[in-house]
């Protein structure tokens, strides 16, 4: 499957009252680490408590440079959301997670529309992008929760392939609808053992949008 032109529709954020992300990993001893549950970060320690008190958790500091200084790890799954824009893109990052380049799989977006440098082979892409060399997905959604529609904005961001691939149709779904439209965020597990007898298992990801589901991993 090629990604190129999946990326080609303008974003559309603009809304200046974002009062956390739903993030689906946290560092761990310092280490990156899927989780199972939603966990949400936030500045405002009143939303902090909304959060707790409807999805489960506690408010607790934790380490980080911006100002979302609290985190809830929740007890929930799956999340009903009215989703207000999908982004998508290319982007090649650099120390401090500054973006050096991004593209839409053809094309960078420069003043002078650049040819993408990427690999145009799907498998030597994710691999150049697991080394560094080269751009890989960054897809950001914009949300309200149905539960709570009053807390503001939220924000996911994802860099999964999968999402990627299928972010077009949750687009197409936003798109029909208007714009903005009702649908569910949730976590899934995946599990299954390899032809060498490894079990994996991991959560990914799902954006569904006017029952039209984007898969990631």
């Amino acid at each position: 499957m090629a990604l190129h032109k999946l990326f080609d529709n303008t974003p559309r954020f603009g809304a200046a009252d974002i009062v956390g992300r739903v993030r689906s990993g946290a560092q761990i001893q310092g280490r990156p680490v899927a989780l199972t549950e939603w966990r949400f970060t936030t500045g405002d320690p009143d939303v902090a408590q909304a959060i707790a008190k409807k999805f489960g958790g506690n408010p607790q500091p934790w380490e980080t440079s911006t100002e979302e200084s609290l985190e809830v790890m929740t007890d929930a799954t799956s999340l009903p959301i009215h989703l207000t824009a999908i982004q998508s893109e290319f982007v090649l990052w650099g120390r401090g997670n500054t973006p050096i380049r991004s593209c839409n799989g053809e094309t960078q977006k420069d003043d002078a529309c650049s040819a993408c440098v990427c690999p145009r082979d799907l498998k030597e892409h994710k691999e150049a992008a697991r080394a560094g060399s080269a751009c890989q997905p960054s897809v950001r959604a914009t949300f309200r929760l149905l539960d709570l529609p009053d807390l503001g904005l939220w924000r996911f961001n994802s860099a999964s392939w999968q999402l990627a691939s299928a972010v077009n149709e949750a687009e197409a779904a936003l798109a029909a609808a208007g714009g903005e439209a009702d649908g569910v965020l949730r976590l899934e597990l995946v599990e299954y053992t390899t032809k060498n007898g490894r079990n994996v298992s991991y959560t990914k990801p799902i954006i569904e949008v006017a029952k039209v589901a984007a898969l990631a991993s």
